[in-house]
């Protein structure tokens, strides 16, 4: 690669990469010292080739010789800025765009069994159209890390990368040390389906200092083929600094797509889990929608694996005694293995078993605990089997003045078709809000439930928004399953 300028104008730095343009009118390349190359058999040319090339903003000498100095210098300074605005706006046209930045590689068609590669499956899934997280470009004042990570992230969701462009070129970004607005474009580069501009770049940040060394391991893991990269899982690579984060991201779900896209569900699964919780622990506010629809990929790979009987996951092997029962196995079980909490619905779940069971039949009993974690700056309710999400919901939470309470419960009693005894209101009553099912929510070491609980709701519209006493509400379709596969005294851990 041409060595690195540190000193070049803003601009250049992306112009290392052979991102430069030849627009047929003539040869407008611009090259790493930031000058234009003269056309061949221009006049400009024999005279380089001779040594008395003549710039072309020379002037004759003038009498006054302190003006003749300072035409020269502003002459140049002209120069050199008309040289920066070319470059940048190069750069801006081809850095992170080409034709069909999400299109699928050759690489990525190579590995693409089923669904469309690259960020999303399309049709009324597509989040281009959503309202991304407010960035305002205008607002830029400085080279904040948490700013980029979420500008690059953003692009990603958005599958539009013009904000993350403009920031890089002509926005906050600017201030940014060039060897990691090079790191940031390279890295886009290669998950848009460019490898080679990625590796020039990463041969050009290379122990260069003011780039870490996750930075460079994430750069050079997505410039390995989609499905089969090394991106370090959350729990194994601590914590990292905004940008590498956000890098992490990206690659998780890039990843996960194209392993749900091979029918990989287990590392498909895990790969979605990691990524819908590394966006609840991020330094930026959780993007709803885009967690939402992680949350439907997780379903396909989790449908295929953790609720699926021949899934790879932690279980034990019982079989159906003569006049069994899932309820006569689930105590059996429990009588034998105090640590888990089981449901008969659970256990129907993972086995495929919607109707009766026979003698003999073996059922593969779950052995990593099941729990519940309920974000309300999210607003989503992850069901989990030890630390690995297995469907994900849009809830909503108590309105101002009734906050729904943050702290760690067991779920209590749980009531199909619940009257909403505070009131007196029947079930199925309009004024009843709490739909068609009703769990519960004790403190541990308590026998009483508190008046919290997750239920139902009458009014759907309301989810997702902050609208209730200070329960958790769901859609009545989604709470029955939830109510299905969760069993009382799993643990519910209510977050901010």
């Amino acid at each position: 690669p041409v060595p690195a300028n540190r000193d070049a104008p803003a601009g250049a730095i992306l112009i290392w990469f052979g991102l430069s343009r030849h627009d047929g009118a003539g040869d407008s390349t611009v090259h790493a010292s930031g000058a234009p190359e003269p056309a061949a058999g221009s006049s400009a040319a024999a005279s380089s080739r001779e040594g008395a090339a003549l710039p072309s903003t020379y002037r004759a000498p003038s009498r006054d010789r302190a003006a003749d100095i300072e035409a020269e210098r502003a002459a140049e300074a002209a120069r050199l800025e008309e040289e920066r605005a070319i470059a940048e706006a190069q750069a801006a046209e081809e850095m992170l765009a080409p034709e069909n930045p999400f299109g699928p590689s050759d690489a990525e068609q190579a590995v693409q069994v089923s669904g469309d590669a690259g960020f999303n499956s399309g049709g009324s899934d597509d989040l281009a159209s959503t309202a991304p997280r407010a960035i305002s470009l205008s607002e830029a004042g400085g080279a904040d890390p948490e700013r980029t990570a979420t500008i690059l992230l953003e692009a990603w969701i958005a599958e539009d990368p013009s904000d993350l462009e403009t920031y890089l070129t002509r926005g906050g970004g600017l201030d940014m040390p060039q060897v990691q607005r090079q790191l940031v474009a390279s890295f886009w580069q290669a998950v848009a389906g460019k490898p080679d501009a990625g590796r020039r770049g990463l041969d050009e940040i290379r122990g260069a200092e003011g780039v870490t060394t996750a930075q460079e391991s994430l750069l050079s893991a997505a410039l390995d083929v989609p499905g089969n990269r090394a991106v370090p899982r959350s729990a194994s690579s601590g914590r990292l600094e905004p940008i590498s984060y956000a890098m992490r991201m990206i690659l998780m779900e890039d990843e996960a797509q194209h392993l749900l896209n091979k029918r990989e569900y287990g590392r498909s699964a895990e790969s979605w889990s990691d990524l819908i919780q590394d966006e609840l622990s991020a330094p930026w506010s959780p993007h709803h929608e885009a967690l939402l629809r992680w949350g439907r990929e997780l379903q396909q790979a989790q449908t295929n694996h953790r609720f699926n009987v021949n899934g790879s996951w932690p279980s034990i092997e019982e079989k159906i005694q003569p006049g069994g029962s899932l309820v006569r196995l689930r105590k059996r079980v429990l009588k034998r293995r105090g640590d888990l909490v089981l449901c008969t619905g659970l256990i129907g779940q993972v086995n495929g078993v919607t109707g009766y069971v026979h003698e003999n039949d073996v059922m593969r009993i779950p052995t990593d605990r099941v729990n519940v974690i309920v974000d309300l700056n999210a607003r989503v309710l992850l069901y989990r089997h030890g630390d690995e999400v297995v469907r994900l919901w849009d809830i909503g939470i108590g309105r101002p003045g009734h906050e729904t309470p943050t702290d760690v419960y067991l779920v209590g009693h749980k009531i199909e078709k619940p009257e909403h005894t505070t009131k007196g209101i029947p079930y199925g009553d309009p004024d009843n809000p709490l739909g068609s099912r009703w769990m519960g929510l004790r403190h541990p070491g308590q026998k009483s439930d508190t008046s919290y609980g997750i239920h139902g709701t009458t009014a759907p519209e309301g989810v997702g928004g902050a609208v209730s006493e200070g329960c958790v509400r769901m859609r009545n379709e989604d709470v029955d399953e939830l109510f299905e596969i969760l069993p009382s005294g799993a643990e519910v851990v209510i977050q901010p």
